[in-house]
């Protein structure tokens, strides 16, 4: 009772000290209203490549033609006596569309590549398609006769997840991988901050160096979560921003939002970042000089396991893809992957889960030992050869 009593006063020290809920309040506000002002400037700048350009084209072109572009344009009708005085136009104003048809095909005239160029070469090839099936008698049902596609009736034993399961599972990696990037550097900023201060030794004199790493590592890891769950309200409100340039109703977001896969998720991706936050508490234990260290670059070794679990998506059943699932550091976000792609045994998840549970004692137990014996060490930064031989000693 004394241990868990003396780790939750350390875990919410470190948790009280980093995660300041004034400042993420601040940070909501803030990116609210750069979303606000995004999601009103992106509507008037929608709106105005909305208005149809201007577009002069010779009297004697062909209404079939006519009929197509005024679609997307703003017709100009000239004669031919006007070309010169059109294109004074576009150069005096830099705006405007001048089309010009002759035997060879086609000339479009303006200042600049024009935005809707590609629009434009689409009715340009659907006229000339139109065209060539009057010249061979062919119609237009018949056309879309030929082009019918095969009718095919799909029949599958098992039922896979829809889309929005995998883009969940996607979207907790990647805020997992934020969580531990941020973890890191809130240890590095702790542990070896009160090294260089020599607080250390004062602290580990008074409880043991297992009650301290466990709370280092539970409040960081605390502080993840809660910056995970931030970011989460932020993409939620960011998406449902997004959704409206297309006029999709707010309801097909949180059609994303399964609640069964958002538990399973959760649960992978706290281990997740216990496992990564362990790992980077023994290396932030054993660094002296952040500034002046090579081990700094460790931090991104969680980035290169969570790119390889997204193999997962290529085949979920090779053999590869199972052993990601089940490896510790690689786990936490295959499994989910596969899960929400494939047909995943129920003894699975519970079997991958152990697994990383087990694994995080092991590593908060070499963490605390690598940490000890850090704290004996001084002068110049251990090597790992040095560290492994030391942490081998009772």
């Amino acid at each position: 009772m004394k241990y868990l009593k003396q780790v939750s006063i350390v875990t919410f020290w470190e948790y009280r000290r980093f995660y300041k809920p004034k400042n993420e309040a601040y940070g909501l506000l803030i990116m609210l209203i750069v979303s606000v002002v995004f999601y009103f400037g992106g509507k008037y700048a929608f709106s105005e490549e909305k208005e149809k350009t201007k577009l002069s084209i010779d009297q004697n072109t062909d209404s079939l033609l006519i009929g197509l572009l005024s679609e997307n344009y703003h017709v100009n009708i000239i004669s031919p006596e006007e070309r010169e005085l059109i294109m004074d136009q576009i150069a005096h104003n830099k705006d405007g569309l001048l089309l010009v048809q002759n035997e060879q095909g086609f000339t479009i005239h303006a200042y600049k590549k024009p935005k809707t160029l590609k629009t434009l070469k689409s009715k340009l090839d659907e006229y000339c398609m139109a065209r060539s099936m009057q010249a061979k008698g062919i119609s237009r049902q018949d056309f879309d006769s030929i082009l019918i596609p095969a009718v095919i009736n799909e029949s599958y034993l098992f039922t896979e997840n829809s889309k929005s399961r995998i883009l969940l599972a996607c979207f907790f990696a990647g805020l997992m991988i934020l969580a531990v990037f941020l973890s890191f550097a809130y240890q590095f900023t702790a542990i070896t901050g009160e090294k260089q201060l020599k607080i250390t030794e004062q602290i580990v004199s008074a409880i043991k160096p297992q009650v301290w790493m466990d709370g280092k590592i539970f409040g960081i890891t605390l502080t993840g979560i809660s910056s995970m769950v931030t970011y989460s309200l932020l993409s939620i409100l960011g998406g449902i921003l997004f959704f409206q340039f297309t006029n999709v109703p707010v309801s097909y977001i949180l059609s994303y939002l399964h609640l069964p896969s958002i538990l399973l998720f959760f649960v992978f991706a706290f281990m997740g970042i216990l496992i990564w936050n362990s790992i980077l508490a023994a290396i932030a234990s054993i660094i002296t000089d952040p500034n002046n260290s090579g081990k700094s670059s460790l931090m991104m070794l969680p980035l290169l396991f969570v790119i390889a679990s997204f193999l997962v998506i290529r085949d979920p059943d090779s053999s590869l893809s199972v052993f990601l699932s089940w490896f510790p550091l690689t786990s936490a976000t295959s499994l989910p992957m596969r899960w929400a792609i494939t047909e995943v045994g129920w003894w699975q998840l519970p079997g991958s889960l152990v697994v990383l549970i087990a694994t995080f004692y092991f590593l908060r137990k070499l963490a605390a030992r690598i940490f000890r014996i850090s704290i004996l060490i001084t002068g110049t930064e251990p090597s790992w050869s040095e560290v492994i031989k030391l942490a081998k000693e009772p």
